[in-house]
């Protein structure tokens, strides 16, 4: 990976970093939570063609870095480490250690969570069962009391937890709600938001004005969650354990 400077109308330079694929035709950028960078293609790569590239979207380039500034701030990790998880809407920076057992130590003074693990090099998989019990124990929780607030809603068949990284959740035809075992990242009222999207899949199998109106019923502020979760989605991508 190489860099090249480019200096924005803030007054700051940015250095770009710039990833070669052979399977792109043109010069393009990506901009998310973790950065902005430019892909090139890799068999025609000119310095001087990529940086008329950038100068060419440095109003583009400023806008992407102060939005994601911005969503950097609102969910609190500028100051993180970039080995950080989320936990119930709120960014922990990770610690693993080696013990005798498995247990996991939240602390929300330190802003930590620490992972006892027998074996370092399975961390990962350790954390995800952890996100995957917790997942089914609050959706669990949190779904009763949805339903419960909410009679006359069409009953559900079964719940399945899975590992999802595409979506947050689905309905089937079979009536099954599923969840993404990431659901634990995010916070109490998202969880809420994506629990009552899908049950109101059971009455409605699409996104019509109907289905928008039964999701309006059991969360009045479902606009304001909905965008709290494409904000949180942008953040999984920081802190998710792959």
């Amino acid at each position: 990976m190489s860099f090249l400077p480019i200096h924005l109308s803030d007054g700051r330079v940015l250095n770009m970093k710039i990833r070669k694929s052979k399977r792109a035709g043109r010069f393009w950028l990506k901009a998310d939570i973790s950065g902005i960078y430019m892909v090139a293609p890799a068999d025609n790569y000119g310095i001087n063609q990529a940086t008329r590239f950038l100068e060419d979207k440095k109003a583009w380039i400023l806008k992407a870095v102060q939005y994601y500034e911005k969503v950097r701030a609102e969910c609190g990790i500028d100051n993180l480490r970039s080995n950080a998880i989320s936990f119930l809407g709120k960014i922990y920076n990770l610690q693993v250690v080696k013990d005798t057992r498995f247990s996991i130590t939240i602390s929300t003074s330190l802003c930590k969570i620490t992972v006892h693990v027998t074996d370092l090099r399975d961390y990962k998989n350790e954390i995800k069962q952890w996100y995957h019990t917790e997942t089914r124990r609050i959706v669990t929780e949190r779904l009763e009391f949805i339903i419960r607030m909410n009679p006359g809603l069409p009953a559900y068949n079964k719940v399945f937890i899975k590992d999802h990284t595409a979506r947050w959740a689905s309905c089937s035809e079979k009536r099954n709600l599923n969840f993404s075992l990431l659901l634990a990242m995010l916070p109490i009222q998202v969880i809420d938001y994506v629990i009552i999207h899908e049950l109101a899949h059971l009455v409605q199998l699409n996104h019509s004005k109907r289905f928008w109106d039964i999701v309006k019923k059991m969360d009045p502020e479902f606009q304001t969650h909905r965008k709290l979760l494409h904000k949180y989605s942008m953040l999984i991508k920081y802190t998710r354990i792959s």
